[in-house]
């Protein structure tokens, strides 16, 4: 008898989904467990979290619209729908604290919850650990981007974490160009003058036709568990609006200087408002679209 939610979307979604239902039932002191394939993710079921020790608990073979014969109560999240005169739809999702409160025996229905006031820093760390078997490869792979970076220490390196992909048909979503250098020129005058960027992205091609010509930056697309990694170990940060790199982020305990959109999936709006959840909660610094400055929500 446990709770238990269904892995759904990539990694992103399937860290938070995972950390989410893990912190829930040990607080209240419920079993927990999983599906470990997840579903309607870009890898046909493969478990996108392999390059990790995961625990899934008690594990199952139930689907995301299965009801596991023990589950006895539901908890979805709940999502403000808004339609703005500019013609924008939005979902947020707030803080709900009353997730704490299910009963055991509970499927629970995560839609976002990307939010840190739900987590214990120091339990997450220990529950998402890096494989020793890959990490020393990734440890290679990220000194070998500082050495084509030109950077001699990793202080003296920036990495632009560039979301490509499916995110090119989705206008409110794409970052312009104008954020990242904006954010560039940030990370030179207030960190480093002579500091160097690298771009990790999921979509090589698309992140070097956003370096202008005649300037040096490399790209870089490893695998999924080698940019987990790099983002993981990096001093400075100019983050997409992608939950995937929330948590290496978040985790990173080199304290890294970190820039990320303003409204996160709602950067691109020129009035303003936070989507998907209340990112500001993670601490980093937000850069606003209309105003060009740092903000700290």
């Amino acid at each position: 008898m446990a709770i238990t939610a269904s892995l759904t979307g990539n990694l992103g979604n399937h860290m938070w989904i995972y950390a989410i239902t893990r912190t829930v039932a040990e607080y209240n002191k419920y079993d927990w467990g999983f599906n470990p394939s997840p579903e309607f993710d870009y890898r046909n079921g493969i478990p996108q979290m392999d390059f990790m020790d995961i625990d899934y608990g008690i594990t199952h073979n139930y689907k995301y619209n299965d009801t596991p014969p023990w589950i006895e109560n539901e908890w979805r999240e709940n999502y403000l729908h808004s339609q703005y005169f500019n013609g924008d739809s939005v979902d947020y999702h707030p803080f709900q604290p009353d997730i704490f409160e299910i009963k055991d025996n509970t499927k629970l229905y995560i839609r976002c919850c990307q939010d840190a006031r739900y987590l214990n820093k120091t339990d997450v760390l220990k529950w998402f650990k890096i494989k020793k078997d890959v990490e020393k490869t990734y440890k290679e792979n990220f000194q070998n981007i500082m050495i084509q970076a030109g950077a001699e220490y990793p202080d003296d390196l920036c990495v632009l974490n560039v979301r490509g992909g499916e995110y090119k048909g989705v206008q409110n979503l794409l970052l312009g160009r104008d954020y990242w250098w904006r954010a560039i020129n940030f990370m030179l005058t207030n960190r480093n003058k002579k500091i160097k960027f690298v771009i990790i992205s999921d979509d090589p091609q698309y992140a070097e036709s956003l370096v202008p010509t005649g300037m040096k930056i490399p790209v870089f697309h490893t695998s999924i568990g080698g940019d987990y990694y790099v983002i993981n170990n990096a001093r400075n940060l100019i983050l997409s609006n992608s939950s995937f790199a929330i948590f290496p982020t978040w985790l990173n305990e080199h304290n890294p200087y970190v820039i990320a959109p303003r409204y996160w999936a709602r950067h691109n709006i020129s009035t303003g408002y936070w989507a998907n959840s209340d990112i500001w909660t993670f601490g980093w610094l937000f850069l606003d679209r209309e105003d060009g400055k740092l903000h700290d929500r």
